[in-house]
């Protein structure tokens, strides 16, 4: 049996006889009348029952029929939908795992802005702690990873990319900063202390037992505040922060279309070192073009921060 032996079948139903769809196909009646036979014989059963007013099909040439206009319409719309895959372009796939950085999600925003309106993708961003990011680009689940390292952290760090196979790429390095309600009593300040912070609530992003060089704020052992908030979600953070008293320890850089006027950056001053942004991969792996271009999103969306003398874009 073939597709083409059960078009033949439907054109005879369709004219009512085999030589006026001999001549639609514009093939010999006899060859027509010898498909007609040989799929009789290859499914032991009669298709076609001739008269003296023509030809009918039986019962099981009924069934038959039903079957073989089932088969074309598969056949039909198996063609037609990977005609259409061929038609479209290739879908993008990008996976980012990331600490809970604005730079992240406006980078995302850059490229989602950017693709034509015709593209096909599947964007992920998990925002997680900062063991995850490393476990997310360890076993492929993120093509990227976006974390931090600390002057405090940075030999702990570099041995768990080495020891993960993992290369660590460095955008800037940033000066901690304050991250405070723009009523917050401090608020007014060119800069602040640590000092200064220890009697407000210091709000903080889970890590649960990890250790805590892999923190997303800054490690600064004389920081033990009496007054500690722990959340996972950056909007839990950001929501207490423009709320409260409390404060965060992070880059300081706060970006117009994700945050709103209600939380501001103070800088840090004292010997507490700098935050060196950067993103993580599989050592050799390829980058892809999406990869490369939400780096250079990235790229901009940091470059606009450093613009600013305050951080602040």
């Amino acid at each position: 049996m073939t597709l083409q032996q059960l078009k033949y079948i439907i054109e005879i139903s369709k004219c009512g006889s085999i030589s006026a769809a001999a001549n639609k196909l514009f093939i010999a009646q006899p060859s027509l009348s010898k498909v007609v036979k040989d799929l009789e014989e290859e499914f032991q059963i009669k298709i076609l029952r001739r008269n003296r007013h023509g030809i009918a099909f039986t019962p099981e040439g009924t069934k038959f029929l039903h079957f073989a206009n089932h088969v074309l319409e598969a056949s039909n719309t198996m063609r037609d939908y990977f005609a259409k895959e061929r038609a479209m372009p290739e879908a993008l796939h990008l996976s980012i795992s990331s600490q809970h950085y604005l730079f992240a999600v406006d980078g995302l925003i850059s490229f989602i802005l950017n693709l034509p309106d015709t593209a096909r993708y599947t964007l992920r961003i998990h925002e997680v702690r900062t063991s995850q990011v490393i476990q997310d680009v360890l076993v492929q689940r993120s093509q990227i990873g976006i974390l931090y390292v600390s002057d405090m952290t940075e030999q702990f760090m570099h041995r768990t990319f080495t020891k993960n196979g993992l290369e660590f790429v460095p955008f800037f390095d940033f000066p901690p900063h304050a991250y405070i309600s723009s009523r917050h009593p401090l608020s007014s300040q060119k800069e602040l202390t640590i000092e200064q912070l220890l009697p407000y609530p210091y709000i903080r992003y889970e890590q649960g037992s990890d250790p805590a060089q892999l923190s997303e704020e800054v490690v600064i052992p004389k920081v033990y505040s009496q007054k500690t908030i722990y959340v996972t979600d950056r909007s839990t953070m950001l929501s207490i922060i423009a709320n409260t008293n409390a404060y965060n320890l992070g880059t300081g850089c706060l970006l117009p279309r994700i945050v709103g006027p209600d939380v501001i950056s103070v800088p840090i001053k004292g010997p507490v070192g700098t935050m060196k942004i950067g993103w993580v991969k599989r050592k050799n792996a390829a980058m892809s073009p999406e990869m490369t271009k939400y780096i250079a999103y990235l790229q901009d969306s940091l470059n606009k921060v450093m613009s600013k003398s305050d951080y602040v874009s």
